[in-house]
């Protein structure tokens, strides 16, 4: 779990920025991978929250 919130943090921070955006969208989608492995509903939503704050 610790490593899920850590990459989902480390993923969020180049998403505020236009220039690294594309960096960090990996790095949420191995958290989400990992989350899903590991059945972590709430990170998955978190995570998904993020995501869709990014599109719009």
């Amino acid at each position: 779990m610790q490593r899920v919130l850590l990459d989902t943090a480390y993923g969020h921070i180049p998403l505020s920025d236009a220039v690294t955006r594309n960096d960090g969208l990996p790095v949420l989608d191995q958290a989400a991978q990992v989350a899903r492995q590991y059945r972590l509903s709430h990170e998955l939503r978190g995570i998904a929250g993020i995501r869709r704050g990014q599109q719009g």
